[in-house]
């Protein structure tokens, strides 16, 4: 017969099997004597009620009325530029004013051929004389009872049609020399002698510099915060800063930029130039804000960016005054060296300054002011 290696016991049992039945009946035993003399390790609900709330350092935050800037980005632009146009047809034999010229209101720019004009208005100056000599006739004979009314008025109207004849011959003489129509700076020359202009062709443009803007575009969202009137502080790339007022905002975006375009006039500031790039600042009003440490600022659960503050309780838990904590949601609105002015506060707030990390919404803590011993 052969040996496996297992002694038989008394009922054919092998003695292996009745090992490991030991070894389970005694782990059974020890779970079921640590389930029911175990429960005396854990803690009763009283011991932890008596742990001490979470202490917070706190700091009394006054509201405040804070000066809203919306930044710009601009070039300085004459405040009135427009494109001189004839009102005659005809070849240009002269520009009287070269581009970068300063110029007065009623000299020439630029001075057409006067071709047939002066012969034409003479024509019609002789024909008014002609037809006031009619009239006159007309009249006399109708006064002496010779002539008759319909042949006095046929002779009026000849001589209204004459007169005005010759007015627009004058008027067209004249007009053969295109003049600047305010005080300005020829800022282009739009032809050159030879070139034929027709009726409302462009001789030049001229730049009103005495009142110079600077201009540019925002957003739609700083574009409903401005309004005329507005002030603004200017700074040229050069160093020159002067200040200006909101004179324009336009009520359409720009189709590629959507941007709204904003014009800032300028108030007594040097004679600038045209083109020059700008940087302003614009104080749109006043807002309540608050100024709190940066390391205040917290996101809740959903991301909101604010503070924590505490709302005293009334009473005393153990020797400091308690008080709930709420989260408050703050909007971002500047930030300086102090720290950082946000707004939706309110005028004022116990904010907490210390601890803010550990506590939540709604929890009690207990609280000392920053400035405590």
């Amino acid at each position: 017969m052969a040996d496996n290696g297992e002694t038989p016991k008394k009922g054919g049992i092998p003695s292996s099997y009745v090992s490991a039945l030991v070894i389970l009946v005694a782990v059974i035993l020890y779970f079921l004597l640590g389930t029911l003399f175990g429960g005396g390790s854990e803690p009763d609900a009283e011991a932890v009620e008596e742990r001490p709330p979470f202490t917070v350092l706190i700091r009394d935050i006054e509201g405040q009325a804070q000066a809203e800037t919306i930044n710009l980005s601009g070039r300085t632009e004459a405040a009135k530029r427009i494109i001189v146009r004839t009102e005659t047809a005809g070849q240009v034999v002269e520009l009287a004013a070269e581009e970068g010229t300063d110029v007065k209101r009623g000299d020439t720019l630029c001075r057409l051929d006067t071709d047939s004009r002066r012969e034409v208005a003479a024509e019609a100056e002789a024909a008014v004389r002609q037809a006031r000599t009619d009239y006159n006739a007309a009249k006399k004979l109708f006064d002496e009872g010779f002539g008759s009314e319909a042949a006095l008025n046929q002779a009026q109207a000849a001589l209204d049609a004459a007169q005005a004849r010759y007015a627009r011959a004058r008027d067209d003489l004249r007009n053969i020399d295109v003049k600047a129509p305010f005080d300005g700076l020829v800022a282009e020359t739009l032809v050159d002698p030879g070139d034929v202009l027709s009726v409302g062709g462009g001789c030049a443009v001229l730049a009103d510099l005495s009142g110079i803007i600077v201009a540019g575009g925002v957003p739609a969202r700083d574009a409903v915060r401005l309004s005329p009137g507005d002030k603004a502080d200017i700074r040229l790339l050069d160093g020159t800063t002067f200040t200006a007022e909101v004179s324009f905002v336009s009520d359409v975006a720009d189709p590629s930029t959507r941007a709204f375009r904003v014009e800032l006039k300028a108030i007594d500031a040097p004679k600038l130039p045209e083109g020059v790039e700008a940087r302003a600042v614009i104080t749109a009003g006043s807002r309540p804000a608050a100024l709190v440490p940066r390391n205040t600022l917290v996101y809740s659960d959903d991301g909101v960016l604010g503070v924590r503050t505490i709302e005293p309780t009334g009473e005393t838990l153990g020797e400091l005054p308690g008080a709930t904590v709420h989260f408050r949601p703050v909007t971002l609105l500047s930030e300086n060296g102090h720290g950082a002015y946000v707004g939706g506060l309110g005028d004022e707030a116990m904010l907490i300054v210390r601890g803010q990390e550990y506590v939540s919404d709604g929890i009690t803590v207990t609280y000392r002011e920053e400035d405590a011993p």
